[in-house]
């Protein structure tokens, strides 16, 4: 396990990080407001008459407040990352529109000014270009840092079973998300067999006692955060847990093992004395599916064109001069409400390889041929189905098509898969792709389902490219 260093004290996990950024996004959009006003007056002349620049400085320090609030609304300066800010570029879209919007409220209220409509566009472009690229290098400096071991949260986890060790799994694939994960607190009602003891040992988990003892452990073990992973575990006792935790200013994630329901759009409400939850049914509204078919056929359209122009007499030659077959590998796939279609590949494989058999999951698989091995690390294989996304039976985002026999397998839930279309890239792809364990792929697709947006799947295509040019995990 990871040192015993409290960290609690790293300006990563401080206020003092979020007054930083403040003062440097007040300097950054201070530029941007000015520099699309200097933009506009000197080298777009010709387009016009541009007022001088008194106007813009005297609603210079509103249009900088109104950023600030804006970025705050948003959320920007909460550093904890989570599985939810894989769509943080959707995020700061979303900021970045919103500040617009309240520059041309700004421009309408103050009308005898004349503030001119190409600097409030500008200056909204520059303020996009602004977020991205400094959240962007925000990231990596913290990426580094937690590398290193600054700013991590040391966390245990209370409970046992398998759903401590999907906890387990996900925290250490998930380095970035900063939790330094010390051992597992044994819950007091819920003792450990020997044989989970010998499954914690075998993963190394170190068990650091019973729940009864928490104030000793969190004292030992400098403690921040726990996440309680009991399945099934009776509200009176979680309360009583929740309570203990509480006392000793410890933060507390509850863990369910229904994953098929987490959604960011989940509404609290009451009953009475009840808190109600209201979950979101993970369909899209009719505008926003419009707007993923446009994409849809923008991407596959432009990718086709220069699929076909400059890529596939290459691959052809690469393949055909490797093994003899065909070209292309055809294969019966399911897709959205269980229909059937026929998905296109580049082959990969040598023609003897049984056509249904699953998929490879070693480098040295040795179905793969030498230029098949090759297409796969570099996900070139896929290009051809962009034949597919123009034709409806896929998408550009979702989860990847399953084979029939392994779809016949599935249980109720998780046929959820099929309520939309599979998709050439998803959410696990870009994550950890192929050497991510089963279980974690479905919970991507789960929560891709119940959270998908039209920006959500720009971001999972922008992040598709340097997952692909890293090569990570593909077989």
């Amino acid at each position: 396990m990871a040192n015993h260093k409290n960290n609690g004290s790293s300006i990563w996990k401080s206020r003092w990080l979020s007054i930083i950024l403040m003062v440097v996004d007040a300097w950054g959009l201070s530029i941007c407001w000015l520099g699309a006003w200097a933009l506009r007056s000197s080298l777009w002349e010709p387009l016009g008459h541009i007022n001088e620049v008194t106007p813009y400085l005297q609603v210079y320090p509103l249009i900088v407040i109104v950023g600030l609030a804006n970025c705050m609304a948003f959320g920007l300066y909460i550093h904890r990352r989570r599985l939810s800010s894989l769509n943080r570029p959707s995020t700061i879209i979303r900021a970045a529109y919103h500040w617009l919007l309240y520059i041309v409220v700004v421009g309408f209220f103050f009308k005898e000014l004349d503030l001119g409509r190409s600097v409030i566009l500008l200056s909204g472009f520059f303020g996009l270009v602004w977020l991205l690229l400094s959240r962007s290098m925000l990231r990596r400096v913290k990426s580094k840092a937690l590398r290193r071991g600054r700013g991590t949260v040391r966390s245990a986890i209370v409970g046992g079973g398998e759903l401590a060790l999907q906890v387990k799994e996900s925290l250490q694939n998930h380095p970035e998300v900063g939790f330094d994960l010390v051992g597992l607190i044994r819950y007091r009602d819920h003792d450990l067999t020997e044989e989970e003891l010998e499954v914690l040992a075998s993963h190394d988990i170190a068990v650091l006692g019973h729940s009864g003892e928490i104030n000793e452990i969190v004292d030992r073990e400098h403690l921040e955060e726990v996440f309680l992973a009991i399945a099934n575990l009776p509200p009176k006792q979680q309360l009583n847990m929740l309570n203990l935790a509480d006392k000793r200013g410890l933060s507390v994630h509850v863990v369910s093992n229904i994953f098929g329901v987490i959604t960011e759009q989940a509404k609290v409400d009451e009953i009475s004395t009840f808190p109600v939850i209201t979950l979101r049914d993970g369909h899209l509204p009719l505008h926003q599916t419009i707007l993923k078919r446009g994409l849809d056929l923008i991407c596959s359209g432009v990718g086709i064109v220069v699929w076909l122009l400059f890529f596939h007499w290459w691959i052809s030659l690469r393949i055909k001069r490797d093994s003899p077959g065909p070209v292309f590998f055809r294969q019966s796939r399911v897709g959205r409400d269980g229909r059937p279609f026929e998905i296109v590949k580049y082959r990969t494989m040598s023609t003897d390889a049984p056509a249904y058999a699953r998929a490879p999951h070693e480098e040295d698989d040795p179905r793969i041929t030498a230029s098949g091995r090759w297409l796969r690390k570099t996900s070139l294989d896929e290009i051809p189905q962009l034949l597919n996304v123009w034709k409806g039976e896929m998408s550009m985002v979702g989860p990847r098509p399953e084979m029939p026999f392994i779809v016949e397998t599935y249980q109720p839930w998780q046929r959820r898969r099929l309520d939309v279309k599979p998709g050439v890239t998803g959410l696990w792809q870009v994550i950890g792709r192929k050497n991510l364990p089963l279980h974690l792929n479905m919970e991507y697709d789960f929560y891709y389902i119940k959270n998908q947006s039209f920006l959500l799947d720009v971001e999972i295509l922008f992040r598709t490219i340097p997952a692909v040019l890293k090569g990570k995990g593909a077989f």
